[in-house]
């Protein structure tokens, strides 16, 4: 079995020369796939760059790349000394060899909902894939357009954690960001706010010893949604019915599934993007 994670792709264009959300689901996919190819050398753009500490954990790569529509997906892979799967330049793909091998995770890319799945492989790591996409994206496009990742949380479980504070009195919410492409019910009202307002990134924070009432705040509610949805982290501090100090952070309750990891790459391709249109179903209906 192999462990399903989504995660936010958030698009911030340095030169704004392209309007409408025609051209920009083109455009982003035209990026990605400059960047998500058999023949980009990752360490390369990744030994020069902030995301360099995953260049010393293998030779990365990218391999059975294809695409149709807004859809983007491969494998994900890197060598080590003893290789179980080695990049094959005639199929410029992954070749497995005789011994079993957990060091490949296949992803599947939606442009158009801008967001990623991708099998959790434990020599791969929790995180790789997606770093390691916004590492290459930014060095190869970072002036034109910038690439962001954000893992999308399980917000029933967020709530339910929040729910069982009798009182809060610390808020963090970390590098909010306007929705893209939309927004949903939840996190409409802080979304409108940071569009009308030009905002491209806003950080908060909030202390009150009497008890925050992020519920019945408008802003504030709207901005957990936000980070639930993966436009940004939330930090919440408070204390139970017993008065023990309890933290709630976003981060740290990402949705994930479960998919046999055995079966084939095109009947990954299509789970994954099921596995997709019901995160965003999860997520929320999208506002009108």
């Amino acid at each position: 079995m192999a462990t399903i994670r989504f995660a936010r792709l958030i698009f911030q264009q340095k030169l704004n020369h392209y309007n409408d959300d025609r051209e920009a689901v083109e455009r982003r996919k035209e990026r990605l796939l400059e960047v998500i190819d058999y023949h980009t050398r990752v360490n390369s753009l990744l030994e020069s760059s902030e995301w360099n500490k995953y260049a010393n954990r293998g030779d990365w790569g990218f391999g059975d790349v294809d695409h149709e529509g807004s859809l983007i997906w491969g494998n994900i892979g890197k060598g080590k000394e003893e290789e179980n799967t080695v990049r094959d330049e005639q199929i410029e793909g992954f070749r497995h060899e005789d011994r079993e091998d957990n060091d490949i995770a296949f992803f599947l890319i939606d442009v158009e909902s801008s967001v990623i799945a991708y099998e959790y492989r434990r020599n791969v790591g929790s995180k790789a894939p997606v770093r390691i996409i916004e590492g290459v994206f930014n060095t190869y496009h970072g002036a034109e357009e910038e690439l962001t990742t954000s893992v999308i949380v399980n917000k029933h479980e967020v709530e339910r954690e929040v729910s069982e504070l009798d009182r809060i009195t610390e808020l963090r919410f970390v590098g909010l960001k306007p929705t893209n492409p939309d927004s949903t019910n939840h996190s409409k009202d802080m979304d409108e706010f940071l569009r009308e307002g030009g905002i491209d990134k806003m950080n908060i924070e909030a202390e009150g010893d009497d008890g925050i009432e992020l519920e019945n705040t408008p802003l504030l509610n709207s901005s957990l949604g936000l980070a639930e949805e993966g436009y940004g982290r939330a930090d919440i501090i408070g204390k139970n019915e017993n008065g023990e100090v309890r933290r709630v952070r976003t981060d740290g309750s990402p949705i994930t599934s479960e998919m046999d990891g055995e079966i084939s790459d095109d009947n990954k391709r299509r789970r994954l993007y099921d596995e997709i249109m019901d995160t965003l179903e999860e997520i929320g209906n999208y506002a009108d």
